[in-house]
């Protein structure tokens, strides 16, 4: 007699089966979860990785989430077709992780919103660099008043790839912002974290280098809810690069990760530095991946609010948003 659901691993769909597939799939494990079946609309590369992974194959998206063993849905899916695919899962009763940004605009990401909250189902973003040891203790280090008061953030992510015609992040009209929207905006959340969210934004973007039609580098400045103003930067066309400087009223304090080891997210603690005022600052080595996907097992059985849900996602994009479309501020989302 198998056991009841609640004492089995949570059941979960994945929806696209692109490169950071692998990487999600190899993190549930981890956290405990089974991949049950998998769905992308490419049959070659979704029969692949479930001959790689151990799971079933969906011939659609509707059999895919409609599998008894199913619980909830990890959408990897282009930015704008996150908002469609996680109504699909509210309407069936499943929790729903969707990487970031949470959808292709702020409109899209209230209807998920919405459709979740009515459906009474967990709506997690994939924010996931909150979730670092680094990042941890920064926010340690920041609740214990070792930088005074911080004025001033800046923080930067590069990531060079392939933007051929066949990737949708090389158009545009299907990845407005480019390095920001894809990259700068896990920054954005971070910063988020410790600053507050973002209340006021505005931003630079230009297709610099880059043969695609697509803005390859951004500039977005930010008036967090603490009053700190914030810079991030990012490009599609520079070397790998993730750094943060906080800038406080008692010390400064520099946040740099060796993004070479990019994409396996278990290195990243392992490669990165902390100091505040030149002096090193210790921490411990989390598993961003996993404990993002262990705590949404939690939400679907608990039914217990996700630490990067709809409010985070959407605050998120907003500022990227505001900055591409020169909204130059909002009042906070209840939460």
């Amino acid at each position: 007699m198998n056991p009841p659901r609640s004492e089995r691993p949570l059941g979960v769909a994945l929806i696209g089966t692109g490169m950071w597939a692998t990487q999600i799939s190899a993190a549930a494990g981890r956290a405990g979860l089974r991949v049950v079946t998998c769905f992308s609309r490419d049959a070659g590369r979704r029969r692949a990785f479930a001959d790689r992974t151990g799971c079933g194959a969906a011939p659609s998206l509707d059999v895919a989430l409609d599998h008894p063993d199913v619980e909830a849905a990890l959408v990897l899916t282009p930015n704008d077709t996150h908002a469609e695919i996680a109504i699909a899962c509210a309407e069936r009763g499943l929790g729903v992780f969707v990487e970031k940004p949470i959808a292709d605009t702020v409109a899209d990401a209230e209807r998920m919103a919405r459709a979740c909250a009515d459906a009474g189902v967990a709506l997690m973003v994939g924010h996931a660099f909150r979730r670092l040891g680094a990042a941890r203790r920064v926010a340690q280090l920041l609740a214990d008043g070792a930088l005074g008061r911080v004025v001033l953030a800046e923080a930067t992510f590069s990531l060079p790839g392939a933007l051929t015609p066949d990737k949708w992040r090389a158009h545009r009209e299907r990845n407005p912002g480019g390095p920001l929207m894809q990259l700068g905006i896990h920054h954005v959340d971070t910063l988020a974290s410790w600053l507050g969210e973002p209340l006021a934004a505005s931003g630079r973007f230009a297709r610099v280098h880059s043969e695609a039609d697509i803005d390859d580098v951004g500039v977005v400045t930010l008036e967090m809810a603490s009053g700190s103003l914030a810079a991030v930067t990012g490009s599609y066309v520079s070397p790998k690069t993730f750094a943060i400087r906080l800038s406080g009223t008692r010390a400064v304090l520099d946040y740099r990760a060796d993004f070479s080891v990019w994409p396996d997210a278990t290195r990243l603690d392992a490669v990165t530095t902390l100091e505040l005022d030149g002096a090193p600052v210790e921490f411990d080595e989390r598993d961003m991946l996993a404990e993002e996907l262990a705590e949404l097992a939690r939400c679907v059985r608990t039914g217990a609010r996700p630490e990067t849900g709809a409010a985070e996602g959407i605050a998120a994009l907003r500022a990227i948003r505001g900055a591409l479309e020169g909204n130059p501020g909002w009042q906070p989302a209840p939460r």
